[in-house]
């Protein structure tokens, strides 16, 4: 029986448009949805292995607020802490332009946002800007649990 090898060391960088295709790719065979990824991917983030996608994750900023999506992470890849590269990326990013509270729907995953801080809520509890969102405007489903999370700011 052949030795599997190894998985490559694990890089995490901010996504560029020459990523979008790839990160289409991995959010359809995960089902999430497309709706409202910028062209861009400004305020995405994306893990590497060997030179190829692993995952990514993306941020809506609405001002002081934003909407983590797009939280993905391809199933040969789970369990190694590529998320959560990309969860604390995605954090000390949203900290680094000025946001103080992030909301996310998810339909999976409930569970596992908690030990970076996010607490189920309400959706009405969640920051007004997000229902911008396409998330909110049915690319998510209405039963999607809400989570947040307060940015700690330094005074």
């Amino acid at each position: 029986m052949p030795e599997t090898a190894p998985h490559a060391p694990l890089t995490v960088r901010p996504a560029t448009p020459a990523d979008r295709d790839a990160v289409s790719a991995l959010l359809k065979e995960s089902e999430l949805p497309l709706a409202g990824i910028p062209h861009g991917l400004e305020h995405f983030f994306i893990a590497e292995s060997g030179g190829e996608l692993m995952g990514a994750i993306g941020l809506e900023q609405y001002g002081i607020a934003a909407l983590l999506r797009s939280a993905v992470v391809r199933p040969s890849h789970r369990g190694t802490g590529a998320g959560a590269s990309l969860v604390r990326a995605v954090l000390a990013h949203a900290a680094s332009v000025g946001v103080e509270e992030i909301g996310l729907l998810t339909t999976t995953a409930e569970h596992w946002f908690p030990r970076f801080g996010f607490e189920r809520t309400d959706r009405t509890a969640l920051p007004a800007a997000l229902f911008a969102s396409a998330e909110f405007q049915g690319a998510c489903p209405e039963t999607a649990v809400a989570m947040r999370r307060r940015l700690k700011t330094e005074d």
